[in-house]
């Protein structure tokens, strides 16, 4: 991201400590990105990701708002804004525990190398509710082969990491069987469908998700053959 007379959107946000989600948000508008990163203690090109805003932060931020403002001292933390938040409807990224709680969401997975930081915090805000029963988890760990163990070697093996609300265990092995087909036949249009309606997003929500990435493919298949 580089200094620009454009106008560049973030999100400030609450953030529930029991679940690491926002609980609120709010989208503000800075001209000056110089000027944030000096609020940030970070360079104009490094406004990508997540910062944690105290008092002073939050006082300064709304100096170089487009308006000015007085921001609710609650919002302290900033994301930069990340086109997926022009989806139309609620991308359960960020949101699963949350959502999971409320029975909005019958199936959330994770994955990454193990072990790491991001990895290890969220399974940690599932614990307390597996323990209590209102979850259910089921971990799998994967051995790298001999060259991911050369492309990663400060990590031990793959880690996938499945919760469920009870009576939903189902869903796990159907996700475990479309990465199994996965695997030989490659991705498609089925398989995406089928992993969004296990993870709990609508019908509709399904078709505008293949539709879109649809579009995008053939918007890179143009660029390509220009």
């Amino acid at each position: 991201m580089s200094n620009t007379a454009e106008p560049t959107y973030f999100v400030l946000q609450e953030i529930d400590p029991a679940t690491g989600s926002a609980v609120a948000e709010a989208r503000i508008c800075v001209l000056d990105l110089k000027e944030l990163g000096a609020v940030l203690g970070c360079s104009s090109t490094q406004l990508s990701g997540s910062w944690e805003l105290d008092l002073g932060d939050i006082q300064r931020l709304g100096a170089i708002c487009i308006p000015p403002r007085e921001l609710d001292p609650r919002l302290n933390r900033i994301e930069s804004w990340h086109p997926i938040r022009e989806t139309p409807y609620l991308v359960h990224t960020n949101f699963e525990l949350p959502l999971m709680l409320e029975g909005r969401k019958p199936l959330a997975v994770f994955q990454d190398t193990y072990p790491v930081e991001w990895l290890t915090e969220t399974l940690a805000r599932f614990d307390p509710f597996v323990r209590s029963g209102r979850l259910v988890r089921r971990i799998i760990d994967t051995p790298f082969t001999e060259a991911e163990r050369a492309r990663f070697p400060k990590f031990e093996k793959w880690r996938r990491a499945f919760f469920a609300l009870p009576g939903e265990e189902w869903r796990i092995d159907a996700y475990l069987l479309a990465s199994k087909v996965s695997a030989k036949t490659g991705w498609n249009e089925a398989l995406e469908r089928m992993e969004g309606s296990l993870l709990g997003y609508e019908n509709w929500q399904n078709d505008w998700w293949v539709e879109r990435r649809a579009r995008r493919r053939e918007a890179g298949i143009r660029r390509k053959n220009e």
